[in-house]
Formats: structure tokens, sequence, C-alpha cells
């Protein structure tokens, strides 16, 4: 049986890469920034973001391994047959469920979307390839590290409650809003950036709402890897949300995952979930 402190180990892990994360990429992000100028005209939120990312992207191998995950396969990326039908199934459910969020939502009048976007195929095919990255990031990071690493140390319950709430929270942690010309970027604009996040993101109008459908989704893409032992289920079943999720956003139409409107979908793809997959033991 686990101790509490053995318990604990894997989030005081993730709290202290991440704390790393951020203030490697803020140091980093002013640098970053003059560098693109040359090619890039990038506002420089944009470059903070792209900061972080690198920073966690190159710090990913060196959590995991701190986290007591020796190999890819321990973190859900195993060789079986069959994996292109979890991952198609996966897809098709996330397409089908959050399409079928938006539908309700227009139907009931609360947003409305405009087909007529120049080049909206050639946006499709971009936001495809996005959701695909994001996808493979963030299930990677979030069910394989985080997950895995929890289950190893806490009941499954427990170790899903705790990736899903770490899940939706670092999702609100977006300079969104901030504006700062290129002349005022400074070595010191990316704590800047970090500043504005802690005192708006969490406070901004919705955040209640989007924390919870946030955290639903978290324990669906968590339940499927539970269920399956392996990510190709949760990362096909992200890609089918973040793709008309983006796409609703570029129509004009808001993030259909951050209203509340979602929660009965979601419930319910949660029960297909448990329901089509049989619990398959490591």
């Amino acid at each position: 049986m686990s101790t509490p402190a053995n318990q604990w180990r894997p989030v005081c892990a993730f709290f202290l890469y991440a704390f790393a994360v951020v203030v490697v990429g803020a140091v980093l992000a002013p640098w970053l920034f003059w560098a693109s100028r040359v090619w890039f005209d990038y506002p420089f939120p944009r470059i903070f973001d792209r900061a972080l990312l690198i920073v966690a992207l190159i710090g990913l191998w060196p959590l995991l391994r701190a986290l007591g995950l020796r190999s890819w396969s321990e973190t859900g990326w195993v060789k079986r047959p069959g994996w292109w039908r979890e991952l198609l199934f996966g897809v098709l459910l996330g397409l089908g469920s959050l399409t079928a969020a938006v539908t309700l939502s227009v139907v009931l009048g609360r947003r409305t979307l405009d087909f007529n976007l120049p080049g909206l195929p050639a946006l499709v095919g971009k936001l495809t390839i996005t959701a695909v990255v994001v996808a493979l990031i963030e299930e990677t990071f979030f069910r394989g590290g985080l997950l895995q690493a929890l289950r190893r140390a806490s009941p499954v319950p427990v170790a899903l409650a705790i990736s899903s709430a770490i899940y939706s929270v670092v999702h609100f942690l977006k300079p969104s809003g901030m504006r700062i010309l290129p002349a005022a970027v400074t070595c010191w604009s990316g704590f800047d950036c970090l500043g504005h996040i802690v005192s708006k993101s969490l406070t901004a109008p919705g955040a209640g709402v989007g924390f919870v459908t946030l955290f639903l989704a978290g324990l669906i893409l968590g339940s499927a890897l539970v269920r399956t032992d392996a990510l190709y289920l949760s990362i096909g079943i992200h890609a089918g949300w973040v793709l008309p999720n983006e796409l609703v956003r570029k129509l004009g139409g808001g993030p259909i995952m951050e209203d509340w409107l979602a929660w009965p979908v979601l419930v319910v793809v949660w029960l297909v979930v448990a329901r089509l997959c049989p619990r398959r033991k490591s």
C-alpha cells in the first residue's frame, strides 16, 4: 500500500516541473521574440506561449523519468494489434459528441456560426493538423505522464480526480487579452506575462463553468486510458474535440468546451467509454 508521501510525490514532481517551465520560459520568451522579429511579426504573448511549449517539451522526458516511468510503453504508447481501431473510434466519438454540443447550442440560440469565412477548406486542414499535435502532446503529458504516475501511488478515482483538476486549471493559465508593444518588450516582459496570467486568467468570466467542463473532459480522457491501458483512444477523442472546438471559434461561435451545454454531452461520452471499452489489465 502506498504511503501519503508516495501518493503526493507525482503531484510535487509535476508542480516542480511546471515551476521550472514557467520561469525558464519567462526568461527565454523575450530573446525568442527579438530573434523572431527577423522573420515574423507575432505579438509577444504568442511568443511567450511558444517559449513555454518549447521548454515543456524539452523537460518532458526528464519529468517522466522522475515520475518513475522508464519507457514509452509505460506512458501508454504500447505496441498491439488493433490500436488504429481505438484511435478511429476515439476520433469519431470526439467529433460526434462535440458536434452534438455545438448543434444543441445553435438550436437554443446561444451561438451563431458564420460559414462565409474565406478559405474555409484550408482552415479546416490547418486546424486538423493543430488538433493532432495538441492531442499527441497533451495526452502524452497529462494522461501518459501525470495520470500514469498517480495511478502507481493512488487509487484510480483519486488519480483521475487530481490529474483532471490539474488539466483543467492549466488550460486557463494563458495571457489572454494582454497587449504589449514590440518596442516595450524587455528582459522582464515574460514575468509581466506571468503576472497577468495569475491575476486575470482564473478570475475571468466563465472560468467556473469552463473548469467543470474541462474537468469532465479530463475524467473522460483519463478513463479512456484506464479502460484500454493505452493512449490511442484518449488521443482520438481529444483530437476529435479540438477540431470542432477551434473551428467554431474561427466561425465566431466562441469556445464550446467552456459552455455548460457541453456537460450532458460529456456525461454521455463518459458512459459510452465505460460501457463499450472493456477494462484491460496491464
